[in-house]
């Protein structure tokens, strides 16, 4: 149910004016997306799902994707993005019996997605109108909406089991510009510093490092969704220094910060680490 622990959606409107490759992006919730100029493409296990202008997907939660934004001269990309709390997606399936959910969560696009439920889509996204109903007709307006979405072939998959990195995330996202320490997470989760980071490395990964991508991930986000000021952006994900940020965040992406709103930086990819995952050859 919609309560205190699934608050009502609130869609972002994401615009691109560079062309740009993000890799290993990760959402904390799972989006439900239009693509209304340009053109996305999102890979996952080497698989490529191509959205142009008009398409309607499905973006899964906690898994590393690599997205490919790409503007259509003279407008910016643009995309409108509701994040739905996965729980609703399970009850809606719950309901469905011919409905079946893929083992794995992958992005998924939708086929001839009927303008009924377009309208729905649009209307969900308009500021307010979900907040102004009762809690009751707010979660069932959603779940409609992720039944029409898996009538439609766009079916998120079987949540996988929860990893500590996951979690962290969540703690980090609440507060990016909070100066987080190994400490503060460990007390959190209610363990040592020493079990902490032995626990994170057993999924290859470490405190440090998941501080720094959470707060890149979400100053992406402010710069796709917001005006804010890159010296803003920078202080909402915990870095006083603009310089700094902009050199981290180039280190992390591969394109300067104001590349991804203006355009003006020529295009880059992000090195070898988009190679490797066959970034470079997605489909044209």
């Amino acid at each position: 149910m919609l309560d205190d622990a699934f608050p009502v959606p609130t869609r972002a409107l994401i615009r691109q004016g560079g062309r740009a490759c993000f890799y290993r992006l990760v959402n904390t919730s799972p989006l439900l997306i239009q693509v209304q100029s340009g053109t996305k493409i999102v890979m996952a296990d080497d698989k490529a799902l191509r959205l142009e202008a008009g398409a309607f997907g499905l973006l899964p939660d906690y898994r590393p994707l690599t997205m490919e934004n790409i503007p259509k001269a003279p407008q910016k990309y643009q995309t409108l993005a509701l994040p739905v709390p996965r729980q609703l997606f399970e009850d809606a399936y719950s309901r469905m019996e011919s409905i079946a959910v893929p083992s794995r969560p992958v992005p998924a696009s939708t086929s001839g997605l009927p303008e009924e439920a377009a309208a729905l889509f649009d209307y969900c996204c308009q500021p307010g109108n979900l907040a102004r109903l009762p809690r009751a007709i707010a979660k069932a307006r959603l779940m409609e909406l992720i039944t029409w979405f898996a009538l439609c072939g766009a079916v998120l998959g079987q949540c996988q089991s929860p990893r500590l990195e996951d979690r962290l995330r969540r703690m980090i996202e609440s507060d990016t510009a909070f100066d987080w320490t190994l400490g503060q997470a460990a007390r959190a989760f209610n363990m040592s510093e020493a079990t902490l980071r032995r626990k994170l490395a057993a999924e290859n990964t470490g405190f440090s490092e998941i501080l720094s991508d959470t707060r890149m991930n979400c100053a992406l986000g402010l710069i796709q969704t917001t005006t804010l000021p890159m010296a803003q952006v920078a202080l909402e994900v915990g870095y006083d220094s603009p310089s700094q940020f902009a050199a981290r965040f180039k280190e992390r992406f591969g394109v300067n910060p104001r590349h991804v709103r203006g355009g003006s930086e020529r295009f880059e990819r992000i090195g070898t680490e988009v190679e490797q995952t066959g970034a470079d050859m997605l489909p044209r």
